[in-house]
């Protein structure tokens, strides 16, 4: 379990909790005259921040301090944010209740990297908890408004469609299940073969950014996911694209509409009045259900750069990570 204590601002109790980890310096970037610029401290994240003064001459440097329920500096391993963000939520999927993992953060953040650790620790939980041969998984992108199977080629459209017998369920038709062993290195496989087939998208930060939101499920029986994988399309601006094309600048567009969308759904859910607003964006629909369960654990990892170059997205990174558990920046000194 997570030794670190909760943000103050934030209810421990709460079915949404947000976390933020720090990737390391590499070794080219401080070749390349880059240097580190955030400090993590337990649960607090400080951006030393370079401002201009109001004469546009001479510079500041703003300490700003964000809360969340627990950071992770460079230094940490993927196993620490394992059992400190996923390991519980997962334990609680396989009792009935849903749980759904975000990765979110800039391209180049070490958020897909982060995912890819956290999927095979929960895969050596589920070969170890869940019953045996009863394991199903899926896989599918959402790209625009346009859903993918990763898991086979389809011949079939993927839709969303909403049953309402009995209790309104969101499924998404003609996905395929594949049934695993109880095995983590054949979960692991599937997982990882379907990460290969995401659509990417050259940027100046990652010439293999991911263009797409990747959706992991993961079921006791096929149809109907426990426990939910998210991995978000990197965010960026419109000026950090190698490609200016018509395509280049819709995905940028489509990527910020659905992490405001999520922002939203997260915002009603921490307040526990009135109904989240799921029908602002494909994601949203497909996750409708988690986010209308009363018994649903819903985790945000945030994963940030610590290079000065990038501190304009770290800020709005830690902004929107603040956003979701409802808290604002906790400082700022001068």
């Amino acid at each position: 379990p997570c030794s670190l204590h909760p943000a103050p601002d934030s209810n421990e109790n709460s079915s949404v909790k947000v976390y933020v980890r720090k990737r390391p310096l590499f070794a080219y970037e401080e070749e390349a005259g880059e240097f580190d610029v955030v400090t993590t401290y337990g649960r607090e994240v400080v951006v030393h921040n370079c401002l201009t003064k109001a004469d546009l001459k001479s510079l500041l440097i703003a300490h700003q301090s964000y809360q969340f329920a627990a950071t992770f500096g460079e230094s940490s391993e993927t196993s620490e944010v394992y059992s400190c963000c996923v390991e519980e939520p997962l334990a609680k999927s396989l009792q009935g209740h849903p749980a759904v993992i975000f990765m979110f953060g800039q391209t180049g953040s070490g958020k897909t990297h982060t995912m890819q650790g956290l999927l095979e620790f929960a895969a050596e939980d589920l070969s170890r908890l869940a019953p045996r041969n009863d394991l199903h998984i899926a896989a599918f992108e959402i790209s625009g408004r346009c859903l993918t199977d990763l898991l086979v080629p389809s011949t079939q459209d993927l839709r969303i469609i909403e049953e309402l017998e009995q209790e309104r369920r969101i499924r998404v038709k003609n996905l395929h299940w594949e049934p695993l062993p109880n095995d983590g290195k054949a979960f692991v496989a599937v997982a990882h073969a379907a990460q290969q087939r995401r659509t990417t998208r050259a940027t100046q930060v990652n010439s293999t950014s991911s263009r797409s939101h990747s959706v992991l499920f993961v079921g006791l029986s096929s149809e109907e996911p426990m426990l939910t994988f998210v991995d978000l399309a990197g965010s960026e601006r419109r000026q950090d694209s190698s490609h200016h094309d018509k395509q280049s600048r819709r995905d940028a567009a489509d990527i910020n509409s659905t992490i405001f969308a999520l922002k939203e759904c997260f915002r009603v859910m921490r307040a526990k009045k009135g109904q989240p607003p799921f029908r602002e964006s494909m994601l949203t629909r497909v996750l409708s259900d988690a986010f209308m369960s009363e018994t649903s654990k819903i985790v945000a990892i945030g994963t940030i750069a610590p290079l000065s170059g990038d501190t304009e997205h770290t800020v709005s990174t830690l902004r929107s990570l603040q956003m979701l558990q409802g808290t604002t920046m906790a400082s700022e000194q001068r």
